[in-house]
């Protein structure tokens, strides 16, 4: 009885039905896809922050306060604390692994650098020595994750904005790049070579190319983490690690104290992509049995509650947006 009701009502103002029907279709349609551009919005805005560089800066947390003067750091080779290479690796192996996009240690020395005899002839107005920082990072290096895969990271990924006039230097090589304001003090060009000196070690490195950052880097001469590394006479040991990370905007919730929250508060928190949640799995396979712990500075938390508040505001506009259309 109730599908021969059903059936000649269907059966009567056919047109109606079908406007009707239409209507429908028509309202779900747009509900699925305002609804799908809000939730989608949150992700692709965090991997277009990404692209401005790392949103993590891990440091020992023993370590000394820089010194720093017109760029350069001055703070002895020996001072401070450091962290070691062999466990970068364990990055890999977090419950957010695959959240971690890219990630590179950087070590940083004071050195002098002097320009070799056959370009200090091209000009009396050449300075024969200079002041600067080294900095050694990975541009594209291969890490062998504990599970036997291969991961390529380095500098490039973590800082992709970074502008290079020439080339990368070769990971491994003697090559290095000069900062811009560095190569526009000495006038090194690209193809020559410069020797540096970091203590009573030296080493002549080929300019490849000059980046631009925008920062202290500009004043600095970058080269293979490995090379600054043997100079320095600190092996398998970096200053500071850049890590960028895909992570969830934060909310009140993501601001919360993990040592005050209940059990089933932190398995809730632990379980989401907050920049600190990530950065808590880090300390912990970063901290090992070392007393040099590892911390997410505090003003790398706030450039991430930015995004993460534009994402919100974004993802709601798109929404009112999408129903308003």
């Amino acid at each position: 009885m109730f599908l021969r009701i059903v059936a000649d009502s269907f059966g009567r103002r056919p047109r109606h039905k079908l406007l009707t029907g239409a209507a429908l279709a028509l309202g779900m349609g747009v509900a699925t896809a305002a609804l799908s551009v809000s939730l989608d919005v949150g992700d692709r805005l965090a991997k277009e922050f990404r692209s401005l560089g790392a949103n993590l800066l891990v440091t020992p947390q023993a370590d000394s306060l820089p010194l720093e003067i017109g760029g350069v750091d001055y703070r002895p080779v020996n001072a401070g604390a450091y962290l070691p290479e062999a466990d970068l690796p364990k990055l890999k192996t977090i419950f957010w692994h695959n959240n971690i996009m890219a990630f590179a240690p950087v070590l940083e020395v004071p050195a002098k650098a002097s320009l070799d005899a056959v370009y200090k002839l091209k000009s009396d107005e050449r300075i024969p020595t200079e002041t600067t920082t080294l900095v050694g990072m990975w541009s594209q290096h291969s890490v062998t994750v504990p599970d036997g895969s291969s991961f390529i990271t380095g500098i490039q990924k973590t800082n992709p904005w970074w502008s290079v006039e020439g080339r990368w230097f070769t990971e491994g090589a003697s090559e290095c790049l000069l900062g811009k304001r560095f190569a526009m003090r000495i006038g090194e060009p690209i193809g020559g070579t410069i020797s540096v000196h970091v203590g009573s070690q030296s080493l002549s490195f080929k300019v490849t190319g000059v980046v631009s950052t925008g920062s202290v880097e500009d004043d600095a001469i970058i080269a293979p983490l490995a090379l600054v590394q043997q100079l320095a006479d600190k092996p398998g040991q970096y200053r500071k690690l850049y890590v960028s990370a895909l992570t969830k905007p934060e909310d009140d919730f993501a601001r919360r104290d993990p040592k005050t929250m209940k059990s089933d508060e932190f398995e809730r928190w632990s379980c989401s992509p907050y920049v600190s949640s990530i950065a808590y799995s880090i300390k912990r396979v970063l901290a090992g049995r070392r007393r040099a712990d590892s911390h997410a500075r505090a003003h790398v938390a706030v450039a991430s509650d930015r995004s993460g508040t534009a994402c919100r505001r974004i993802g709601r506009g798109s929404l009112l947006g999408g129903f308003g259309d």
